[in-house]
């Protein structure tokens, strides 16, 4: 995948993912997970996660076979289970944001809830970097639709062909296409993307901002 448009005038804005993108989350998540799955009587199968795994963690409770009746209290158990630990930022995120701050007008999108992503952000100091924060009590329609790329840009008035979505999942790929958005993925533990699919590319935190300066 060519990334010469990058450097094109016309970017203006760069829009982050938290989880995985960000935030090294994936320890924390996983044993939520687990805990929670368990803790409801649903065997928990590593592989069948990892395959399931989605910013849309509905589609991973189906998957796993936890009924829908039961998709609120896991909800609440989840939320309680990740509250326990405080995940730290993924290396040099705070010197990437403060290097891309410089040129571009910074975002955030994620799938977390409002409450816990403002109290990640403040903790680790995230929070005075974007100029907008998109949470899922945003929206109606979680990742991969649209809906919650698109109310940043329109907040922002940015044009979709004027930003560039970072993420680590395959649900952000496919959001940041629905809004006509280009994208580049994150390395992440989560591994949702494919390194060697040719509709975008894969890279570590610190060269998101190198890829910006060449």
């Amino acid at each position: 995948m060519s990334e010469e448009y990058l450097n094109s005038k016309r970017i203006r804005a760069l829009i982050f993912d938290l989880d995985g993108t960000l935030l090294d989350s994936f320890s924390v998540h996983y044993e939520a997970y687990k805990n929670m799955f368990e803790h409801l009587g649903v065997a928990f199968d590593e592989s069948t996660f990892f395959q399931s795994y989605s910013p849309n963690w509905y589609l991973t409770y189906e998957v796993m076979g936890l009924p829908e009746r039961a998709w609120k209290e896991a909800d609440d158990y989840w939320v309680n289970e990740a509250k326990k630990h405080d995940p730290p930022l993924l290396p040099e995120a705070l010197e990437t944001l403060s290097t891309l701050k410089k040129r571009f007008v910074l975002g955030l999108v994620t799938s977390g809830s409002k409450n816990r992503v403002m109290a990640d952000l403040k903790r680790t100091e995230l929070n005075t970097f974007f100029e907008i924060i998109i949470t899922g009590d945003d929206v109606f329609n979680p990742k991969p639709h649209p809906e919650g790329l698109e109310m940043a840009l329109n907040t922002l008035q940015i044009k979709p062909d004027e930003a560039v979505y970072i993420g680590d999942a395959l649900a952000d790929f496919q959001m940041a296409k629905a809004a006509g958005v280009s994208f580049l993925g994150v390395i992440s533990r989560f591994n949702s993307l494919n390194r060697e699919d040719t509709r975008y590319s894969v890279h570590t935190l610190p060269d998101i901002a190198a890829l910006f300066e060449e």
